[in-house]
């Protein structure tokens, strides 16, 4: 299922100095977007090297004085791997090889802090069901939403919450968002391992209190989820969040289970019925 972002956000007239973080644009990054970069910028910084090889001809031993091999060069000197082949001929070559390979030594480490940092950044595998159900629970009216932990351990002292953002104005005529708190029938559970379902009852004491699904969609509502807990295994605190708007509500159903009980106590969890109503 598609992750969405909790906000759409578009940054106008920053100023210059504040307007990039590179350290978090990158940590924040995929793994593919980031290899890509990683490879474009190889790519980028070597070709820079061998061109400048290759305008001084006869500035590597051992060479056809061609740009392929300038660039072979480059790349050699750029990881200090030194095969002894192909050396430095000149004064020329010598001071860009001095150059090429400080500044090789520096991008091993920035990269090997990068990744290591994305390695051990933590995070969860928490799904959210892809709609919420407005349905009878216990003779009440009931909104609910699932959620399961797709990795194989235990999330500790898992704490959800849901908030109700909608619009208001104010008796000037100001128009402004608000979040409002749903409280959850069970919002902190002692271990997270398998599946639940989140409930928020609409009683009289309820924001939702006499909403229907017209009013639902005409206040451009969305509801806000967010999980905190302790993983299991490294001991750290993750987080996981997810937005739903007023289409993925349906009203009058129920999840189907996807949990079940063989004779010798196992729990088996069918992720098929996962986002299954009836």
């Amino acid at each position: 299922m598609e992750k969405r972002a909790l906000f759409k956000i578009i940054h106008k007239n920053v100023p210059h100095s504040k307007s990039r973080d590179i350290y978090h644009d990158l940590l924040a990054m995929s793994w593919k977007k980031t290899l890509a970069l990683f490879v474009v910028f190889f790519l980028v910084i070597n070709s820079f090297f061998a061109t400048l090889y290759w305008f001084n001809p006869g500035s590597i031993l051992n060479s056809d004085n061609s740009w392929l091999m300038a660039f072979f060069f480059s790349v050699q000197t750029l990881a200090t791997i030194g095969y002894g082949y192909l050396a430095p001929a000149t004064t020329f070559a010598n001071f860009l090889v001095m150059a090429q390979a400080s500044l090789g030594l520096m991008i091993l480490a920035i990269l090997s802090g990068l990744f290591f940092a994305k390695f051990s950044r933590p995070s969860s595998k928490v799904e959210f069901s892809k709609g919420m159900v407005i349905t009878d629970y216990d003779g009440k009216k009931t909104l609910m939403f699932r959620m399961v932990n797709i990795r194989k351990n235990q999330v500790i002292d898992s704490t959800i919450s849901l908030n109700y953002l909608k619009e208001e104005k104010t008796i000037e005529g100001h128009s402004l968002r608000r979040f409002t708190d749903l409280t959850l029938v069970k919002p902190k559970v002692p271990i997270f391992a398998m599946t639940m379902i989140l409930m928020h009852v609409i009683d009289e004491t309820s924001p939702l209190f006499g909403l229907d699904q017209k009013e639902c969609f005409k206040q451009n509502t969305e509801f806000f989820v967010t999980m905190m807990g302790t993983d299991g295994t490294f001991g750290q605190t993750i987080h996981s969040t997810h937005v739903y708007y007023p289409s993925d509500i349906s009203w009058g159903k129920k999840f189907m289970d996807m949990v079940v009980l063989l004779p010798d106590g196992t729990r088996v969890i069918d992720y098929a019925n996962f986002h299954q109503t009836v």
